[in-house]
């Protein structure tokens, strides 16, 4: 049996746990970059050599307090020797990337032992890259032992202690589980939707079927009246908000659908579409789409051919069904508007599909609160809200906006509210039964005490007898609600 570091106990940290959980970030971001460079560059180049550097003094000087270093995954959730590693907002994309790694090689953990050098580092990485066959990623514990490499353990899924196993499946009848459920589909499909993009943009046509796939255990979540995943779309602070962007636009699309009354196979044709509503991007000139500053009338024009390639594309996919059309629509008109004052402009009547209202009320919601670097600041998720539902409220479907409320509350995930009871409180997810009490985690008790995160006090869903009495402004807040809503 592999060693009990590897193996959360569920007891208070041991007195060195606020050490480990304070290094494990940078451990998990050392080797996901020594892994990311392995993966490009071979063992004799500088960049390598300097990533390999870089992770092995981090290791060596942790071995020196531990017996060993140990790094697992268990229940969606990584430990360094035992203390679990908070997924923070700034640490997201390494979180997740360096999870796919360990999924896509069905390993529990790695163990790193007194003795473990740079060479059999090296050795190690080689091995672990090939592993990402199905075939090698079987035998990778006997190819490391068979390679004399001593001091560097990988370890099976399989392997891991059974009662990890069974303290996992009790946490999915536990009402907190629905968040930690959320969050496996939600960067799941973030993950799968930067392979759909980059596969698009090398062959010119997307994967319809691998869209179906990442969109299928959305719709499965709304369906079971699970909302927490519409919280995880306030989530901005991070590297693959250009892949999440589509993911939240699928998620709320689903969940708007939802409120309208779309029966599940329309619904999940509606995930796909939305999924891919932004595909003809990958025409655009990268420098245009990561320009900082405003755009020249040039720029502009490229980015408004973005509907007539996303159309293109799908004319490229074998055979015409009813998913691809309705994809194709959503693609052209998810920026027309509903009054027809948007684009790509035609020169005759044209009704915009229900589909593609849906899609263009999520795009712009979520849109409007992404970070923009000639902004001072984005919208909060309250602010988008009133102004979807101030005066431009006519350049949309009305019966959409109306579904946009029911899924993400009149408060949306991202909101902090000041209550009648003066309580400082952070909604992270939507209540359906009642669009003015979000799900809430309290920040600031009445006597103005703030909650400490060890003693984390949740409201589920906001209770009755409470009401918002102001919403607060980003200025005015002094916590960071993305590290509290990816926590």
């Amino acid at each position: 049996m592999p060693d009990a570091a590897l193996h959360p106990d569920g007891a208070s940290p041991a007195p060195d746990g606020e050490r480990l959980a304070s290094v494990g970030p940078a451990f998990l971001v050392r080797f996901s970059a020594l892994l990311r460079t392995a993966r490009t560059y071979d063992v004799s180049n500088d960049a390598f050599r300097h990533q390999l550097q870089d992770f092995m003094t981090l290791l060596l000087r942790m071995l020196e307090d531990e017996d060993e270093v140990a790094l697992a995954v268990v229940a969606d959730y990584f430990y360094l020797n035992g203390v679990r590693l908070r997924a923070q907002a700034s640490l997201l994309a390494v979180y997740h990337a360096l999870m796919g790694e360990f999924e896509r090689r069905e390993l529990g953990g790695v163990r790193f032992l007194h003795g473990v050098s740079a060479a059999e580092t090296e050795r190690f990485l080689q091995l672990f890259m090939a592993a990402e066959s199905p075939a090698m990623a079987e035998r990778l514990p006997e190819a490391t032992l068979e390679a004399r490499i001593e001091h560097i353990v990988p370890v099976h899924a399989m392997d891991l202690d059974r009662e990890d196993l069974v303290r996992a499946l009790d946490a999915e009848h536990t009402p907190a589980s629905e968040r930690g459920r959320a969050k496996r589909v939600f960067w799941r499909a973030v993950l799968g939707t930067k392979k759909v993009v980059v596969r698009a943009a090398q062959t010119g046509r997307p994967d319809l079927r691998q869209a179906k796939r990442l969109v299928q255990p959305v719709v499965d979540s709304i369906m079971k009246n699970e909302y927490s995943i519409v919280g995880l779309t306030a989530l901005k602070d991070h590297d693959e908000y250009t892949y999440a962007h589509c993911v939240n636009v699928s998620v709320l699309s689903v969940s708007m659908g939802q409120s309208l009354g779309l029966k599940r196979q329309t619904l999940a044709d509606l995930g796909v579409a939305a999924l891919l509503h932004d595909i003809g991007k990958v025409a655009v000139p990268g420098e245009v789409l990561r320009k900082p500053g405003k755009l020249d009338a040039n720029e502009w024009t490229m980015i408004r051919r973005h509907p007539l390639e996303g159309v293109k594309m799908m004319f490229r996919m074998p055979g015409l069904n009813g998913l691809t059309l309705d994809s194709m629509r959503v693609c052209l008109e998810h920026h027309m508007n509903f009054d027809r004052t948007g684009y790509p402009d035609v020169a005759h009547a044209w009704g915009q599909a229900a589909m593609s209202r849906i899609v263009a009320v999520a795009d712009v919601f979520d849109a409007m609160t992404a970070h923009r670097a000639y902004q001072k600041r984005p919208l909060s998720p309250f602010e988008a809200l009133q102004s979807l539902l101030g005066p431009t409220r006519v350049q949309f479907d009305p019966a959409v906006l109306w579904a946009l409320v029911k899924t993400v509350g009149l408060y949306p995930a991202g909101s902090v509210l000041h209550t009648a009871s003066n309580h400082v409180v952070l909604a992270i997810s939507p209540n359906p039964a009642d669009p003015r009490r979000p799900h809430c985690r309290v920040l600031v008790r009445p006597d103005g005490t703030p909650v400490s995160e060890s003693a984390e006090e949740t409201w589920d869903p906001m209770p009755g007898a409470e009401s918002v009495t102001r919403v607060l402004a980003p200025e005015e807040l002094t916590v960071d609600t993305q590290e509290l809503l990816a926590a």
